[in-house]
Formats: C-alpha cells, structure tokens, sequence
C-alpha cells in the first residue's frame, strides 16, 4: 500500500556493494555490526534493542548497504556509527512476519521480490534509479514482535 511516511534518522554503518559475500548477503556486515559494544550502548541507551533496519541507497552504477536503526527522535550521532537523514516522503509498503535472519539472506533473491509486490511502483522505481532523489528501500525489523516492515521511497 502506499503511504505517506516522516522524516527518520538511520543510525548504524555503511557498506559498499563490494563488500557483498558469496551468498549476494551482507550477514557478515550485519554480525559486524552486532558485536559492536558502541552500537549495542546506542541501543540500550535509545531505548531501540528491540529494533534493527537495513537500508539500501541505489547509485547510478552501484549500491550501498546500511545496517542499523531508524528512530523519528533527534539522536546525536554516536562515535563509530554513521547517521544518515530519510527524508518525509509517499512510500510503498508491505510487512511480513519474520525474525533477524531475514536481514541475512541473498538481496538479489530478496530485493526483486519485493519490487515484484510493488507491481507498477517497483517497475517504475528500477527505471528512474539514476534519477530519483529518494533511491532507497528501506526495512525496519521490530524483534519483539516479528514484524518486517519494507518501504520503497517513491
């Protein structure tokens, strides 16, 4: 369905598309960052242990993969994590019940499908990739209670 959604602060790291392992996955990117004291303290001290998100931003020619947290609170940004600004913007969304090792499967299995749910509106965001201001797709995990939630910015 498509929806009107507020501004977010994504808090985590950044990877380059090269950094992608054998499997198309960032799981290991992802567990990097798991095992990272400075973004569990951020975490606990946010209140957001129960929250993970990936965030992938389209190049012209290439990607980067986000992995991390959205929060609508100001946050300053912690030492070591990387603070990226969403824009307020109509986005498509689906959900789905799933746990923390959706974030680990191949995104080149993961990613068509989702443009497929998208129908028209994913079709239409492949075609514009180079000239999209909002080139990304956006998913927010809630682990309490299994809810994915993925967002493609319009």
């Amino acid at each position: 369905m498509e929806k009107e959604i507020a501004e977010l602060t994504f808090i985590g790291k950044a990877y380059p598309d090269s950094l992608m392992d054998a499997n198309a996955s960032f799981a290991g990117s992802n567990q990097e960052l798991e095992n990272d004291q400075v973004f569990q303290d951020f975490l606990a001290e946010q209140g957001l242990t129960d929250q993970r998100a990936s965030l992938i931003v389209f190049g012209p020619e290439d990607f980067m993969y986000w992995y991390g947290v959205v929060t609508d609170q100001d946050v300053d940004q912690p030492s070591g994590l990387l603070k990226f600004r969403l824009p307020s913007v109509r986005v498509f969304e689906a959900e789905e019940q799933t746990n923390a090792a959706y974030f680990d499967l191949p995104l080149n299995f993961e990613l068509p499908k989702f443009l497929d749910e998208a129908g028209d509106l994913g079709a239409k965001f492949q075609a514009g990739l180079a000239d999209s201001p909002n080139p990304y797709i956006l998913r927010q995990l809630d682990l309490g209670s299994k809810k994915l939630t993925k967002s493609l910015y319009l």
